[in-house]
């Protein structure tokens, strides 16, 4: 999200350096606050065709979509006496370890430096106050968690026909044909994820009674 710019900024400069300096949306409506001060605002640039899903889908049926944004950052600065002072120390802390470490937990990252100056900024027809003006490129991450259903078991009921299993029963007493294929199969299948509570499942051959090579039945392995 756009709010990691914002996360990034007040932690460089009054949680990092302890520089206690208000930093708000440009788009905030309410009066002006005591100088010094920072305003920030951002203009949308760029984003990728398409976006990256996670092949993981969790025990809920979530799985994430994630995308980079690309944006300019526009910080202004304002102080009763030099305004580049602030700027000046921006541009430097957010090349410190400690932003670099933000940057990592935060997912984003500061791009090219575009543009640095001091404009003054009209307050009437006569009147000017001091801002410096620091803009960059800033990228960040974009996630949204997407609901596409889970399948945790699986349950197959059905029977073995052909082979050497099939045995040839007798006719029944009203002459009808015998039931040939006496081997069926119960079966569940359950996709073991965290925080599942696992019941005994097996697969039952006849009551578990054929047996293999007159050692090995199901699910003794």
């Amino acid at each position: 999200m756009i709010d990691k710019l914002w996360v990034l900024l007040d932690y460089v400069m009054n949680h990092a350096n302890n520089k206690n300096v208000p930093i708000i949306w440009s788009y905030q409506n309410a009066a002006r606050i005591k100088k010094p001060y920072i305003v920030i605002d951002y203009t949308t640039n760029d984003l990728p065709n398409f976006d990256i899903q996670d092949q993981f889908v969790d025990e809920f049926g979530i799985r994430t979509l994630s995308s980079w944004r690309k944006v300019v950052a526009d910080v202004q600065f304002y102080d009763a006496k030099d305004s580049m002072i602030l700027a000046n120390f921006m541009a430097m802390a957010l090349a410190t370890e400690a932003s670099l470490l933000k940057q990592c937990e935060l997912d984003c990252s500061i791009g090219n430096r575009l543009f640095f100056q001091r404009i003054p900024a009209l307050l009437n027809n006569s009147q000017y106050e001091d801002r410096a003006i620091y803009q960059f490129d800033f990228y960040y991450t974009e996630t949204l968690r997407e609901d596409v259903g889970f399948i945790a078991t699986v349950i197959i009921d059905g029977s073995y026909t052909g082979g050497h299993s099939d045995i040839d029963y007798p006719p029944n007493p009203d002459g009808s044909p015998a039931d040939n294929n006496p081997i069926t199969c119960h079966e569940v299948i359950t996709v073991p994820y965290p925080g599942q509570d696992l019941p005994d499942y097996q697969t039952y051959w006849d009551g578990n009674g054929t047996q293999w090579d007159h050692y090995t039945t199901w699910d003794d392995l």
